[in-house]
C-alpha cells in the first residue's frame, strides 16, 4: 500500500464556519502530529463561507449573517489565535452598551442597573413589582418535560416581562417564537441557574459575591456577557482566512446527493463525481443534511428533517447624518411583536463599529422576517425595502429615502431550537456512536452563533483525533 493510501481521508459537507473552522482544525492538527490526511471540503453554493460574509462597497460594510462574536467563548478566541487574525480584530463601541426596546410607541433605552430599571419607563410599576417577587418563585420540580422560553420568562418574570422584553431579545438571537423555543435547548443557563440557585435573581447574587472575590464581572440573569468584537474588514475576514488556508480543498458548487456506507469508511456522491472517505463531516444545514444521510439512518433523516427554518432578511440601509434626527449611538432597537410591526429590529452599524460608514451618513441594518412572519418570502426585493423603510419611518423617524441599499435573503436563515430539539440532536449524537467517523456539526444543534458553531468544530476535531488511530 502506498504511503498516500495511508493517509484518512475526510471529507467535510458545508462550507460555512463550522465547516471551514472544522477541516481546518482537523488539518492543523494532524500536521502538528507528523501526520498528512486527503482532505476534500465541498460546498454546493458558488462561493464558500455561508452566512458569514461581508461585502464592502462605497465606504459602506454590509454583513450578511453575523455582525460580531462575544469574546466569552474561547474555542473562538483560540480559533483567531490559530489564524493570526488578532490584529484585524475591532471591539465595539462604548456606546454599543446601549440599547432601545420600542414600545408604546416610543424607543425605550434598556436600563443596565437595577436602580435605572426601577426609573424607567419600559415597564409599568405593577410589572416591575412581578419581576422583584422572582426571589420569591420557588424552583420548578423537573417533571421530564420541557419548557418554552416564554413559559419560562412568564413563571419567574411576569407576563410584561415575557412579551415586551424576552420576546425581542430572543428574536434578536434567533428570530424565533418564544412560546415555541425550547428553554433547555437555546438557554441552558437559564435552566442550570434555576436548579442551582433556586431561581435568576439569586443566582445573580450568589454569581456577585463570587466576583467579588475572583474579580470577574457578575453579568446580568442569563444575558450575553463578554465584549462584542468584530475584525476590520467585517465578519467576512475570518471565513475568508480559513477558506485561504485550505486552499484547493474546498470544492464549490458541489451539491452533495448522498452518503452511503462502503465496508469500514463511507462514499460521497454529488451530482459531478464520488469521494471515498474515512471520516465524513456533515456541516451543511439540517434539512440538507436530512437528505444526504437518509441511506445511513432514516430515522435520524426524519429527526434532522423536523428541525424548523426561520426566514431572515437584512436590509442595509444608508442615510445621511442630517436626516437622522434622533440621537443613534447605541447598538440598535429591537422591536416586540406585540407592537405589529414587521421589523425585528434595525443595528446602528456605524454606531455598534465605527467606519462601517462613509463620514457623514449612517448604517442601518434591519432584520425581517423570523418564525412568526414565514410570508416574508413572498415579498420582492423592491417590497422588503419599502416595508423596512416605513419601519424605520415609524419607529426611528427617518423620513427621507436611504442614499444606498444592500439587500441579503435568507429564505432558510436559523435554525429553530424548538420543543424537541435536544431529542433531535440526540439521535444524530447517537449515529455518531454507532458509525464512527460519522460527524454532525454547525448551527443547526449547538448553538445558532458563530461562537456556537466554532465551538462545534472544536468537538468534532477532538473526536476525529480520538478516531484517527481506527480509520488511518
Amino acid at each position: 500500500m502506498s504511503s498516500r493510501e495511508k493517509k484518512p481521508s475526510v471529507v467535510v459537507i458545508g462550507a460555512g464556519i463550522a465547516g471551514l473552522a472544522t477541516a481546518y482544525l482537523i488539518r492543523r492538527q494532524a500536521l502538528e502530529q507528523g501526520r498528512e490526511i486527503d482532505l476534500t471540503v465541498l460546498e454546493s453554493a458558488p462561493q464558500a463561507g455561508g452566512a458569514t460574509r461581508t461585502v464592502i462597497q462605497d465606504g459602506y460594510l454590509y454583513e450578511a449573517g453575523p455582525n460580531g462574536f462575544l469574546d466569552n467563548e474561547p474555542a473562538t478566541l483560540e480559533l483567531i489565535r490559530l489564524l493570526k487574525l488578532e490584529e484585524q480584530l475591532q471591539q465595539a463601541d462604548q456606546n454599543a452598551a446601549r440599547r432601545y426596546i420600542y414600545h408604546g410607541g416610543a424607543m425605550r433605552n434598556v436600563p443596565l442597573t437595577p436602580s435605572a430599571f426601577l426609573k424607567s419607563d419600559l415597564l409599568p410599576l405593577t410589572a416591575k413589582l412581578r419581576m422583584a417577587l422572582e426571589l420569591f418563585i420557588p424552583a420548578r420540580k423537573f417533571n421530564g418535560q420541557e419548557e418554552t422560553v416564554y413559559d419560562f420568562g412568564k413563571r419567574r418574570l411576569g407576563k410584561s416581562f415575557a412579551n415586551y422584553l424576552l420576546d425581542p431579545m430572543v428574536s434578536g438571537i434567533f428570530a424565533g417564537d418564544v412560546r415555541e423555543l425550547s428553554l433547555a435547548a437555546t438557554f441552558p443557563k437559564m435552566v442550570a441557574m434555576e436548579a442551582e440557585h433556586g431561581g435568576l435573581f439569586k443566582a445573580m447574587l450568589a454569581k456577585k459575591r463570587g466576583s467579588g472575590r475572583d474579580g470577574s464581572s457578575a453579568g446580568g440573569p442569563g444575558g450575553p456577557q463578554g465584549s462584542l468584537w468584530t475584525f476590520r474588514q467585517g465578519m467576512g475576514a475570518l471565513t475568508g482566512k480559513l477558506i485561504s488556508e485550505l486552499q484547493d480543498a474546498v470544492i464549490n458548487s458541489a451539491a452533495v446527493l448522498a452518503v452511503t456506507r462502503e465496508g469500514e469508511g463511507f462514499r460521497i456522491q454529488t451530482d459531478q463525481r464520488s469521494w471515498p472517505a474515512q471520516a465524513v463531516v456533515v456541516a451543511a444545514p439540517s434539512w440538507a443534511a436530512a437528505r444526504i444521510i437518509h441511506d445511513l439512518s432514516t430515522t435520524v433523516s426524519r429527526a434532522l428533517a423536523e428541525i424548523p427554518y426561520a426566514p431572515v432578511d437584512v436590509v442595509c440601509q444608508g442615510f445621511r447624518e442630517k436626516h437622522v434626527h434622533r440621537d443613534h449611538r447605541g447598538f440598535g432597537v429591537l422591536i416586540p411583536r406585540s407592537e405589529k410591526i414587521r421589523s425585528l429590529g434595525t443595528l446602528w452599524s456605524d454606531s455598534i463599529f465605527p467606519g462601517q460608514a462613509p463620514q457623514g451618513f449612517r448604517l442601518m441594518r434591519s432584520i425581517i422576517g423570523g418564525a412568526c412572519d414565514s410570508g416574508i418570502v413572498k415579498l420582492t426585493d423592491d417590497e422588503l425595502k419599502a416595508t423596512v423603510q416605513r419601519d424605520l419611518v415609524r419607529v426611528m423617524g427617518i423620513s427621507h429615502p436611504p442614499v444606498v441599499e444592500h439587500l441579503f435573503r435568507h429564505p432558510r436563515g436559523i435554525a429553530q431550537y424548538n420543543l424537541g430539539h435536544l431529542e433531535r440532536v440526540a439521535r444524530s449524537e447517537e449515529l455518531e456512536r454507532q458509525l464512527p467517523g460519522l460527524f454532525f456539526c454547525g448551527a443547526s444543534y449547538r448553538g445558532v452563533s458563530v461562537n456556537g458553531s466554532i465551538k462545534d468544530a472544536f468537538r468534532v476535531a477532538a473526536a476525529f483525533s480520538q478516531q484517527r488511530g481506527s480509520l488511518s
